[in-house]
């Protein structure tokens, strides 16, 4: 009898210094560095967030959004073409700050609720659903905090681990 199981690889912080005291904003948003799948080929990734909320009352739409900027690379890792914020300024595969159109031409993964003033929000999401259910060759993630608060200046985590399958 053959047995499929999930692989996990190896959880992966990803740097977060310009998500860090993010203001609440309709387009104004964080995005981290790329992680390239061209190693790893993973099937998909799982992505934890926890995101630490200044003393402010749930205003806006009380949400945080998480999108996906997928991309696909033409060589092997050096050159990446992204999918885009609906701005002329693309995902560059560094960590900063973003701006999207609202809409953007980004793919949401998912959202967090905002429900009770300095509230830890937490969620874990898997991005290959949002990505059309194939693994991208890399992606980057885009969040974007329209709660009406900001994030507070630290606490906040961003990580991601690939997942294959096992056959034994």
């Amino acid at each position: 009898m053959t047995t499929i199981s999930p692989a996990y690889g190896t959880y992966n912080s990803l740097t977060v210094t310009n998500l860090n005291s993010l203001a609440s904003s309709a387009t104004a948003g964080w995005k981290s560095d790329r992680v390239s799948n061209v190693s790893a080929l993973a099937v998909n990734y799982e992505i934890a967030i926890k995101l630490t909320m200044a003393n402010t009352a749930p205003a806006s739409d009380k949400l945080a959004y998480l999108y996906a900027s997928p991309a696909i690379t033409t060589d092997g890792g050096t050159t990446w073409i992204h999918a885009d914020g609906g701005t002329t300024t693309l995902p560059n595969g560094s960590e900063g700050t973003y701006t999207i159109a609202n809409p953007p031409n980004l793919k949401l993964i998912g959202t967090l609720n905002y429900t009770t003033q300095q509230m830890v929000m937490q969620g874990i999401f898997s991005l290959c659903p949002a990505c059309m259910a194939d693994c991208p060759d890399g992606f980057e993630l885009i969040l974007i905090n329209f709660t009406g608060a900001a994030l507070s200046g630290s606490g906040n985590v961003v990580a991601v681990r690939p997942v294959n399958y096992s056959i034994a």
